[in-house]
């Protein structure tokens, strides 16, 4: 993919770096122009006070260039994962997209910039799919991210290797493990001393 653009906000965020393409914006556009697939990577969210202005500004802009669907991704806490399935999903009344996926549970809410862009695009009528992976809440998740990648290839027909990712997230999992091996084995060990009032 190539970047095409940046998306410019009143309340820009204050931070860059330097990626394989060049300095990093906040908010950027990408095109791949086999698939014509566009792609809109947050490096970060914009300011709260910018989401509303934000999402739906994205979601007009959008229409305007009559995209087919757009995917969104987000996440669901892995704590109250009730499926065994990876994932669950929802669209707005104009998506045509069918996963083989459960869906959103009736009533959970959806919050942030992500609902935003939802609410928006159903509003504006524009098709929208939104993946929701199980994700660990406290930290970054390649195994979650891999779902996600895995889903959209079957969307779109892309053929991105999600390997690495599957074994990042088996190598954050190893570790944790070791460190929650570590804590018990200094709990033991110093609890035959424990004094408590």
């Amino acid at each position: 993919m190539r970047r095409i653009g940046f998306v410019l906000t009143k309340y820009l965020r204050d931070v860059t770096f330097l990626d394989d393409y060049g300095v990093a914006t906040p908010f950027e556009l990408f095109y791949d122009d086999e698939y014509k697939v566009l792609v809109m990577l947050n490096h970060l969210l914009p300011f709260q006070r910018e989401w509303s202005d934000f999402t739906h500004g994205m979601v007009k802009w959008l229409k305007r260039v009559q995209i087919r669907d757009s995917i969104l991704v987000g996440g669901l806490d892995k704590r109250y994962k009730d499926v065994n399935d990876p994932l669950k999903w929802m669209r707005t009344s104009r998506s045509s997209i069918e996963l083989e996926y459960p869906t959103l549970n009736k009533q959970l809410i959806m919050v942030g910039p992500l609902a935003l862009f939802t609410v928006y695009a159903e509003i504006e009528d524009l098709p929208a799919t939104v993946l929701l992976p199980y994700a660990d809440r406290e930290r970054l998740d390649p195994g979650a991210a891999a779902v996600a990648v895995d889903v959209i290839n079957k969307i779109i027909g892309f053929n991105i290797d999600t390997r690495e990712l599957y074994e990042d997230a088996k190598k954050i999992e190893q570790e944790l493990q070791r460190q929650l091996e570590m804590i018990q084995k200094e709990l033991s060990k110093s609890g035959v001393d424990r004094h408590y009032m």
